[in-house]
C-alpha cells in the first residue's frame, strides 16, 4: 500500500553490500536513515491524493453521558494548544484509579481538539492495565500506526527505532492528534511521541494508572473519584430519570457504596431505570462487598484491582498488603512502617510509590487511604496470601507504634506543664494537635482492633485515645471507644476497667445533657468499682454524681457527693481526684455565695492538678478561679486567670473550655470598658457554643451580650440576646 497522494521509487539491491538496502521517496524534503542500509526520503506536500478530502480518525466518541467539571475538557484543550512548539508535540497525561473516567474524559478532550488536526486523529489502546493482555509493545503499536498512515510492511523497519523514525518523520509537517489509552509505563509512550516541524502541529493524549513519571508533560491531570453531587446526577442520567427529594437519600447512599467511581455508577444507574433506589441500596448493603450480587460490575471492579496488583513490582505488593492489613480508614508512614516491621523513611517512599501508581489516595498531612470499593476486593483476594497469625503479630507493632505516639500527645496537650519543643515526633503542641485531628479516624480503628486482637495493653490505648477524643469534644467517636472498652473488659472480667469506662460513659451523657443516663451509668461504676476496692475509681464515679446533680441544681446532693469523692480520693493518694472534687466543693460555695470559700477552695484544686500534671482539671481550677475573682471585683486578676485557663483549653483542643473561657473572657473585659474587644470574645464563644449545641453555653454568651448592650446604650440588641437566651437557659454547669 503507498501512502496517500505519493509516488514510489525503488531499485535492485546492488551487488556487495551483505545487506538490505531500499530506498523510497515520497513527496519532497525529509531523509531519515533507518537501521542498516534503508534510506527513506519523505517529500511533503506533493500534489493529489488518493482519499482527498477524508480525514484519518481512528477516534472513539466520548460517552454521551460526562459529569462533573463541564468546562473541563475545554479547559485542557486550552492548555494544551498553548503547549505545542516547533518540534514539540505538547503532551497531556490524565492518571488515576481504575474505573474513574480517565478514558471518557480522554475522549472528551480529544474531541474537543479534533477540528484542529486535520491530518490525522488516532486513538491506540496500550492495554497497560487490560485483564488477560499484555501491555503493547511500543514496536507493535508503531505499527499500527504506520500502517494507518498508508505505509505497507514492506516500508516499515523491523526495529522499534526504526519505526520510531519513520513515525516522527512521517508526523513532522502534519497536523497530527494521538490518544494513547491504557499506558502501563513511559517505556510504551516515549517511541510513539511524535515531532513537529515549523508547519507542523501535533498533541498527544496519555491515559495510564501510573503517573509515568519520566514523560515531559505539557499538562499533568490527576483524574479523582467523583464528587457526591456528580456521582448521583451520573446515577439519576444514566437510569433516565429524575431526582425527587423521596430517593435523594437512597441515591447518595447508592453513590457511596460505588465509590463515587463511573466503573461501578454506570452498571448501576442502569438498573435504576427499572428498579427503585431503595431496593438497590438494600441488596448492596446485604452482601460482602457492595457490588457482589451485580454480577458484571462486581467482575469489572474486581478485574481493575487485580490488574493493577499484579502490575505491581514484589516489594511494593508486599506494602500493599501490609496496607490491607492496617483496620483503617486511613494511615501515615509511621504506622506502615510499624505495621511491615521496616523504617518509616521507607515506608514513605514505598507508600508514595503505592500513589503514583493509583493503588492509594492521598489525604492531608501525609495519610493514605485505600479506595473504599477496592478495599473489599484487596482483602478477598488478598487474604491467602498471608497467615492470620503473622497478620496480627504485625498488628501488635502498630497497637506499640500507636500507643506511643498517643502517649507523647497526651503530654503535649494534657499536661499542665508547658511542654518541651521536640518532644517525640512532634515539634510542638500544634504540630501533635495536626497530628491527632487527622489520625483520629486511625486511632479509634486501631484501638478497636487491639481490643478485638487481644492486646494485653489494648485498654490502656484505648481509654488513652478516648479522653484525648472526648477533651476535643469528639464525643461520638469516644463513645464507640468506651463502648468497646467496657464490652471487652465485661468479656474478660475486668470489673476495674468496666467500671472506669461506666464512668467515663457517664461524663459523655452528662456533656450532652442526657443526666438520668449519666446518673444510672455513675451508679453503675459506682457499685461495680466498690466491689474491687478500686478507691480511686469511685471518688470519679462520686465526682461524676456530683457534676450530674450541679447540673440539675440539687446543690445539697452534689456537695455531699463531691465531699464522698474528696474523702475516696485522699484515701487513694490520688492528686488529680482531690483536684476535680475540690472544683466541684469550690463551684457549690460560688453557686451559695461563699466566694472566700470558693476562692481557697479553686486555689487548692489547681495545686493539686499542677502537681499530678493534668492540664485539662488545671484549666477548670484556674477558670473558676476567674469566676471568684471577678465577683470579687479584681477584674484583673480574673482577666488573668481566663487567660491562664484559656491557653490551657486552647493547647488541649479542648473547644467545649475554650468557649466558657471567651464567654469570661468578655465579660470581664466588658466590665472594664473594652467593648469592641468584649464583643469580639462573645461572638468567638457563641460560635463555638453554637457549633457544639450546648444550649446552656449559648444562653450564657448571649446574656452576656445583653449585658454589653444595655452598658452601651443599645436597648433594642439588649432585649433581642435576653430574649434567646432565655428561651434556651436551663440548668447547666457552672462555667
Amino acid at each position: 500500500m503507498i501512502p496517500d497522494g505519493h509516488g514510489t521509487a525503488g531499485g535492485d539491491e546492488p551487488a556487495g553490500t551483505g545487506g538490505d538496502v531500499r530506498a523510497s521517496a515520497r513527496g519532497h524534503a525529509q531523509q531519515a536513515v533507518v537501521g542498516r542500509g534503508v534510506q527513506h526520503n519523505y517529500f511533503y506536500g506533493a500534489s493529489g491524493s488518493a482519499r482527498p478530502g477524508v480525514v484519518l480518525s481512528t477516534l472513539i466518541p466520548p460517552p454521551s453521558i460526562l459529569v462533573g467539571a463541564q468546562d473541563r475538557p475545554a479547559s485542557l484543550a486550552a492548555g494544551l494548544r498553548a503547549g505545542i512548539a516547533p518540534g514539540r508535540a505538547a503532551l497531556a497525561l490524565l492518571h488515576g484509579p481504575g474505573g474513574a473516567g480517565k478514558s471518557a474524559t480522554a475522549r472528551a478532550l480529544a474531541a474537543e481538539l479534533a477540528p484542529e488536526f486535520t491530518d490525522a486523529r488516532l486513538e491506540v489502546d496500550l492495554a497497560g492495565f487490560t485483564p488477560g493482555s499484555a501491555p503493547r509493545p511500543a514496536g507493535e503499536v508503531l505499527t499500527e500506526l504506520l500502517r494507518l498512515a498508508g505505509f505497507d510492511g514492506a516500508d516499515i523497519p523491523g526495529g522499534t527505532a526504526g519505526k520510531s523514525q519513520l513515525w516522527r518523520a512521517w508526523a513532522a509537517d502534519k497536523k497530527v492528534l494521538l490518544l494513547l489509552d491504557n499506558a502501563r509505563d513511559a517505556g510504551q509512550i516515549e517511541p510513539l511521541l511524535p515531532s513537529s516541524s515549523f508547519h507542523g502541529r501535533c498533541a498527544v493524549i496519555v491515559t495510564s494508572r501510573n503517573r509515568l513519571n519520566g514523560l515531559d508533560t505539557t499538562l499533568d491531570v490527576p483524574v479523582e473519584l467523583l464528587e457526591p453531587e456528580a456521582a448521583v446526577e451520573l446515577l439519576v442520567r444514566v437510569a433516565g430519570r429524575g431526582s425527587d427529594d423521596a430517593s435523594s437519600g437512597a441515591l447518595a447512599e447508592l453513590a457511596r457504596l460505588c465509590g463515587y467511581l463511573p466503573l461501578a455508577l454506570r452498571p448501576v444507574g442502569a438498573l435504576l431505570a427499572d428498579l427503585d433506589a431503595g431496593t438497590l441500596v438494600r441488596v448492596m448493603r446485604s452482601a460482602n462487598r457492595p457490588l457482589e450480587q451485580l454480577a458484571e460490575a462486581d467482575q469489572e471492579a474486581a478485574a481493575a484491582f487485580t490488574v493493577s496488583y499484579e502490575a505491581l513490582s514484589a516489594d511494593l505488593q508486599r506494602t500493599l498488603r501490609t496496607c490491607v492489613w492496617h483496620p483503617g480508614p486511613d494511615f501515615d508512614a509511621g504506622s506502615i512502617g510499624a505495621l511491615a516491621g521496616i523504617p518509616a523513611e521507607l515506608a514513605t517512599v514505598q507508600l508514595v510509590r503505592l500513589l503514583q501508581r493509583s493503588m492509594l489516595t492521598a489525604l492531608p498531612h501525609h495519610r493514605y487511604v485505600f479506595h473504599d470499593l477496592f478495599l473489599s476486593y484487596a482483602r478477598e483476594q488478598l487474604a491467602a496470601l498471608d497467615h492470620e497469625d503473622a497478620m496480627r503479630m504485625s498488628r501488635r507493632g502498630l497497637y506499640r507504634h500507636l500507643a506511643r505516639v498517643v502517649a507523647t500527645v497526651h503530654t503535649l496537650l494534657s499536661a499542665a506543664a508547658e511542654p518541651t519543643a521536640g518532644t517525640g515526633p512532634f515539634d510542638n503542641p500544634e504540630h501533635a494537635r495536626r497530628w491527632l485531628e487527622a489520625a483520629s479516624g486511625e486511632l479509634v480503628g486501631a484501638a478497636a482492633g487491639a481490643l478485638s486482637d487481644g492486646w494485653e495493653l489494648g485498654g490502656d490505648f484505648a481509654v488513652r485515645t478516648a479522653r484525648l477524643l472526648y477533651v476535643r469534644g469528639r464525643y461520638e467517636r469516644a463513645g464507640v471507644l468506651y463502648e468497646q472498652v467496657r464490652a471487652a473488659a465485661a468479656e474478660a472480667g475486668d470489673e476495674r476497667a468496666r467500671g472506669r469506662a461506666s464512668t467515663a460513659l457517664g461524663d459523655l451523657a452528662r456533656s450532652t445533657g442526657r443526666h438520668d443516663e449519666a446518673d444510672a451509668l455513675f451508679g453503675t461504676a459506682l457499685e461495680t468499682l466498690g466491689g474491687v476496692a478500686d478507691t480511686a475509681g469511685e471518688a470519679d464515679a462520686l465526682r461524676g454524681l456530683g457534676e450530674s446533680a450541679r447540673a440539675r441544681g440539687d446543690l445539697d446532693a452534689a456537695s455531699a457527693h463531691f465531699t464522698a469523692a474528696l474523702a475516696r480520693a485522699r484515701q487513694a493518694d490520688d492528686d488529680a481526684g482531690q483536684g476535680y472534687a475540690l472544683t466541684g466543693l469550690a463551684h457549690i460555695a460560688r453557686r451559695r455565695g461563699e466566694l472566700d470559700t470558693a476562692g481557697s477552695r479553686f486555689t487548692e484544686a489547681a495545686e493539686f492538678q499542677r502537681r499530678a500534671d493534668d492540664g485539662v482539671g488545671l484549666a477548670y481550677a484556674v477558670r473558676g478561679l476567674g469566676h471568684v475573682r471577678r465577683a470579687q471585683r479584681d477584674l484583673e486578676a480574673a482577666e488573668r486567670c481566663f487567660r491562664d485557663a484559656m491557653a490551657l483549653h486552647q493547647r488541649a483542643g479542648n473547644r467545649f473550655g475554650q468557649a466558657y473561657a471567651l464567654t469570661a473572657l468578655g465579660g470581664v473585659a466588658g466590665g472594664a470598658g473594652r467593648f469592641e474587644e468584649a464583643a469580639a470574645h462573645l461572638d468567638d464563644a457563641l460560635a463555638l457554643h453554637r457549633a457544639a449545641n450546648d444550649r446552656t453555653g449559648q444562653a450564657r454568651a448571649l446574656a452576656e451580650l445583653a449585658d454589653l448592650a444595655r452598658v452601651r446604650g443599645d436597648e433594642a440588641a439588649a432585649r433581642r440576646h435576653g430574649t434567646t437566651a432565655a428561651s434556651l437557659l436551663g440548668r447547666g454547669e457552672d462555667a
